[in-house]
């Protein structure tokens, strides 16, 4: 696995990143939701605005499967949609405000994640993250690493949001191998889903490892060359570990 190892890319959440109490980000954009609604006149109730945002989730993980990138601009529009309200700067305030709620959650690395890429850079293996973005665009997940210590070790960070396309689109793969200079065959993949992690780098010819610490994806769908349950793990599967 480590033999000819130039270059490991990484997903974001789950892999680098979590959200120990994810449902306190729901309740905080529901929130947000309402407010914006109760502003231009529009009362609902906290199950009714519960239940527009899953419909814009499940609307924006139809369109992940489709291959198509949104963001939370997107889903702002799509939820002010739903009640009539159309007006451009209020779907931009919005999702500026959805997006920046993650900030205001706890997030934290996994355990050993900034131990992996600090391991990394001292062998001189590049190092990337290629990160599929829902409610938190690029520009608020570059401050949660820098947060957690984690981005001083990423020297080249690709986003859904700006790419234009999520994995497993090639595409976004190449994005993070060009500017590092490496070939796929050179490079392995770490992520936590077979469909967009394993998939898209098996599709560009890169090795892979599925980490299942946080998620563990039982699909059928094919699995990764090796699987870790940790960044411990991780680490000794590679060699990191030691002098």
């Amino acid at each position: 696995m480590h033999r000819d190892l130039h270059a490991v890319t990484f997903d974001c959440w789950g892999t680098l990143i979590y959200e120990p109490k994810r449902e306190q980000g729901a309740l905080a954009r529901r929130e947000i939701f309402r407010k914006c609604l109760q502003q231009h006149g529009v009362e609902v109730t906290e199950e009714r605005a519960s239940d527009a945002l899953r419909e814009v989730w499940l609307r924006h993980w139809r369109e992940w499967q489709a291959g198509i990138s949104s963001d939370a601009t997107d889903m702002a529009g799509w939820g002010l949609e739903a009640f009539g309200i159309h007006e451009r700067a209020a779907v931009e305030r919005l999702g500026c405000e959805l997006a920046e709620a993650s900030l205001e959650q706890e997030v934290r690395a996994l355990d050993g994640a900034c131990e992996t890429l600090e391991q990394l850079a001292r062998r001189e293996i590049r190092r990337a993250l290629i990160c599929d973005t829902g409610y938190s665009p690029g520009r608020v997940v570059r401050q949660l690493l820098q947060r957690e210590g984690l981005l001083e070790f990423l020297e080249v960070l690709i986003f859904s949001n700006e790419a234009g396309v999520p994995k497993p689109n090639p595409r976004i793969f190449q994005a993070a191998l060009d500017p590092l200079g490496v070939g796929p065959e050179q490079a392995l993949h770490v992520g936590d889903l077979r469909r967009s992690d394993i998939a898209g780098a098996h599709g560009m010819g890169m090795r892979s490892v599925r980490i299942r610490w946080q998620n563990d994806d039982t699909s059928d769908l094919p699995d990764a060359h090796a699987v870790v349950d940790s960044h411990a793990q991780l680490r000794e599967l590679l060699h990191l570990d030691g002098s």
